[in-house]
């Protein structure tokens, strides 16, 4: 896939505290205050430009753009903007900043510590709760609704840095996982009933089967385990690699037939009968490919990353893979580019459906990506939220076509400084990120 051409994207970057810009001049302790917008698209020269936020004459305030940007706020929410640069063609591009945002409580050990940094969240399915997990054991269970006076809940017992957390589906139990190579299962009430031990390196990644009474955990050692809630043990283990173990820095499992066979699995017939669910493994260098059925040495497969750079992120939905480098490209492909190659059994693949996009805002790596459906339940169209290590998180459409994708910008996402996304979760319409500056921010 190396040699497919990149479709560079223009974005728009807007001064982080805007909203309090605009603030300060309505509530006239300042009459007026310039905001800066910069746009920006590889090849081409940058755009700097500002707008002048005055104080109106019986309320509000009113907005003069210029230096080749226009900037208009939205009537509908004031968090809210519509940005066009002409030079760049960027035209009415939406630009939100955030509706809420929660600090979480972080007491730094010392002064030489760095702030929280939030490495995963999740959304409770039945409450207004998030689970958030940062380092040194810091994990922590927060109500997400505006004015809560509800008191956080620490979930302690952790000594290393929490690199996964998730809600059972019930929203009363919640899976927890850390570099401190262990596992933990906790109440909501925080109390910690069960340890999972075994991995030797950091568990970078969990998966839920069903209802909960197995869970799935990949780690640094190079191995995936099976393990049984109830009786606290693991019951399967797979070792990743041929010659030497891989480094698994993520996993995703599909669970869905269909795109089981798109894979060359789950057919009914030979290898990979009855056929359950497969991993799909980040080990850095490329993707490894892990049947569920099979715990032999050799019975996943490795497709190689031949593109100049180290992966690590990637997410998985309705038959899309999508994979986040270092170097800031995003590749968008079908899962079908996955299956086992030169196999006897492969996946009958649909004409147009070996389709791959790749594309790029600039160089900043691409820390996190999440798929989900766009708000109007088109099948042809999957959004994807993208974060990087420069902040600058976006909302990008992908419309699938049957000779390809098609990438646009759908929104800006602002209100962070140059910090990392990490993280994201949705529930509804609220889409939630979190990372480096420790808050976390709702639009």
């Amino acid at each position: 896939m190396s040699d497919i051409d990149i479709e560079n994207l223009a974005y728009v970057d807007i001064q982080h505290d805007a909203l309090a810009v605009f603030d300060d001049v309505e509530q006239g302790v300042i009459l007026s205050e310039d905001i800066w917008i910069s746009g920006y698209k590889a090849g081409e020269s940058s755009v700097h430009g500002k707008a002048k936020i005055t104080f109106r004459e019986g309320g509000g305030s009113d907005i003069t753009s210029r230096d080749g940007v226009k900037v208009d706020r939205s009537l509908s929410s004031k968090t809210n903007f519509n940005v066009s640069i002409p030079k760049l063609n960027i035209d009415n591009c939406t630009v939100k900043y955030p509706k809420q945002i929660i600090h979480p409580p972080y007491k730094k050990t010392s002064n030489l510590d760095a702030p929280l940094h939030i490495n995963s969240l999740d959304l409770n399915p039945k409450s207004p709760h998030v689970v958030i997990g940062g380092p040194h054991g810091y994990c922590v269970i927060l109500p997400t609704s505006l004015n809560s006076t509800e008191k956080e809940v620490q979930l302690k017992g952790h000594v290393g840095d929490v690199r996964d957390v998730k809600w059972f589906p019930s929203g009363e139990v919640i899976l927890t996982a850390s570099s401190d190579l262990s596992i933990r299962i906790y109440g909501r009430e925080g109390i910690n009933p069960r340890t999972l031990r075994g991995h030797t390196r950091a568990i970078t990644s969990t998966h839920i089967l069903g209802v909960g009474k197995q869970i799935l955990s990949a780690s640094k050692d190079g191995t995936i385990r099976l393990w049984d809630v109830g009786k606290g043990e693991e019951v399967k283990r797979w070792l990743i690699g041929l010659e030497s173990r891989m480094t698994i820095e993520g996993m995703i499992v599909v669970e869905d037939p269909q795109l089981l066979q798109l894979l060359g699995l789950g057919l009914g017939e030979g290898e990979g009968e009855g056929e359950e669910r497969v991993m799909i493994l980040n080990v850095q260098d490329g993707i490894w490919i892990q049947p569920f059925s099979s715990t032999e040495k050799g019975s996943g497969w490795f497709i190689k990353n031949h593109l100049n750079s180290q992966l690590i992120s990637m997410d998985q939905k309705e038959g899309l893979v999508v994979l986040g480098y270092m170097n800031g490209v995003v590749d968008i492909i079908d899962l079908v580019r996955l299956r086992k190659p030169s196999t006897s059994k492969e996946a009958e693949v649909e004409v147009g459906m070996d389709r791959i996009k790749r594309i790029k805002r600039n160089e900043s790596p691409i820390f996190s990506l999440y798929l989900t459906s766009t708000s109007t339940g088109d099948e042809d169209e999957v959004d994807l939220y993208v974060g990087t290590s420069s902040g600058l998180p976006c909302l990008l459409g992908i419309t699938i076509r049957e000779y390809g994708f098609e990438v646009e910008t759908k929104e800006e996402l602002a209100g962070w400084e140059a910090t990392g996304i990490e993280c994201w979760g949705k529930v509804g319409d609220n889409v939630w990120c979190a990372g480096g500056e420790g808050g976390l921010r709702r639009y």
